[in-house]
């Protein structure tokens, strides 16, 4: 039985595995990775990944589509949601995309009941201990229910640092860098070649990384084009009030627009409709929320924030309620300088807990889609040089090095 590795990401998935001939990715329905996104149906279907992404688009948006449900799992408050007229607890969704992601594994490809699967230094909305461990509890039922019921949890960051270790012929001192969509992990190490043996020195981590930049877009300029900073007319007394901060506060974040779509957001959104000063700005909030535009919004705002990697403008484009809005890199830069500010200082922690110092580091592994941003780069390589800072295979890497961990683990 081949060993495999599983990382289960806030945005995407990824699942390899390692066997006599080496360690290779498990193409899921022909791609390397997944969206973790689950869509569900009014007639009771649901899909999930790349498959839930085109019914989607199918269907018109014709259901529900949850995205990011590895966010919720440290919450105490969050445990269950209906949708269509059935109670989902959180692990019963997380089960459901895992059986889903394991049928999506070529014919001929078994992929047992054990694995490695990736874990965050610090889940996302982990505020002590207990949160933590109720994220690992939440999980291990959910790989339980979806058929993986002998399961070893690694970090991520140390899943990254075994893929890095295939390419060296002498060991390394590395720091391993892991922007994912949830969180920001780092790992100092020191790594022999194929990772056999290797020591971790110090690790840590932050709620922010490319969920959280995406929201600072929405906030900067897409927020203000739907109505936010706007008021309405009160029904009944004749006032007018601002349109409630908290709509757009739910919109910056994948997880929790999908949750606006209930009755009494939905008759608030009704009478602000009828009072608001600004009402073609605030319709395109009302049909996004109504319509379940949140993947086109949310894609939109995550293609130019990729696209300013190679340029220095570009523009938050959403055909579907008539969106069209201009970014810039520099201004980009300036909207997440503060979520920098705040990793830069949980790497600085993790140094000196490690007794390491920028100099001593002979690289920096940078990985996960965020580590791609120029100025995450840029920071990196202001603290250890431009030279040290390598990277490659940005979304699929932690799962390459989690069942590399596997086959140590399970032979």
């Amino acid at each position: 039985m081949p060993a495999i590795g599983i990382d289960f990401g806030t945005t995407n998935s990824a699942v390899a595995m390692a066997g006599d001939s080496g360690v290779e990715l498990v193409p899921l329905e022909g791609a390397p990775y997944w969206r973790t996104v689950l869509f569900f149906e009014p007639s009771g279907r649901l899909s999930a990944g790349a498959p839930a992404i085109a019914r989607y688009l199918e269907t018109g948006g014709e259901g529900r589509l949850i995205q990011s449900i590895k966010s919720h799992l440290a919450s105490a408050s969050f445990s269950k949601t209906i949708i269509f007229n059935r109670r989902w607890a959180l692990d019963d969704m997380i089960a459901a995309y895992l059986r889903q992601l394991r049928a999506g594994a070529p014919a001929g490809i078994e992929l047992g009941n054990r694995c490695v699967i990736g874990r965050p230094v610090r889940y996302w909305g982990a505020e002590t201990a207990e949160d933590d461990t109720r994220a690992l509890t939440r999980m291990r039922e959910a790989l339980s229910k979806a058929g993986f019921d002998d399961v070893a949890f690694e970090y991520e960051p140390v899943g990254a640092a075994f893929r890095y270790a295939a390419r060296l012929d002498h060991e390394e001192l590395i720091v391993v860098a892991d922007f994912g969509g949830g969180t920001t992990d780092f790992s100092v190490m020191s790594v022999p070649p194929g990772g056999d043996g290797m020591k971790i020195l110090a690790t840590g981590g932050i709620g922010i990384s490319g969920d959280a930049f995406d929201a600072r877009v929405i906030d900067a300029v897409v927020s203000p084009a739907l109505g936010k900073g706007t008021s309405y007319r009160v029904d009944g007394f004749g006032g007018i009030a601002p349109i409630p901060t908290w709509l757009y506060s739910h919109l910056r974040r994948w997880h929790y627009l999908s949750f606006l779509k209930e009755e009494s957001t939905i008759k608030l959104l009704e009478r602000v409709t009828r009072g608001a000063l600004e009402p073609a700005k605030f319709e395109g909030l009302v049909r996004i929320v109504e319509e379940d535009l949140g993947l086109p919004l949310h894609r939109a705002v995550e293609g130019a924030k990729s696209r300013l990697s190679a340029s220095d403008h570009d523009r938050v484009t959403v055909r579907d309620i008539d969106l069209d809005l201009p970014v810039t890199r520099a201004g980009f830069d300036s909207w997440i300088s503060e979520d920098l500010d705040d990793i830069d200082r949980v790497l600085g922690r993790v140094l000196d807990e490690a007794n390491v110092k920028p100099a001593d580091v002979d690289r920096v592994f940078a990985t996960g889609g965020s580590s791609l941003v120029p100025v995450v780069r840029s920071r990196l390589a202001a603290r250890f040089g431009a030279d040290k800072v390598v990277g490659g295979e940005e979304l699929t890497s932690v799962a390459w090095g989690l069942a590399a961990r596997a086959r140590q683990l399970f032979g």
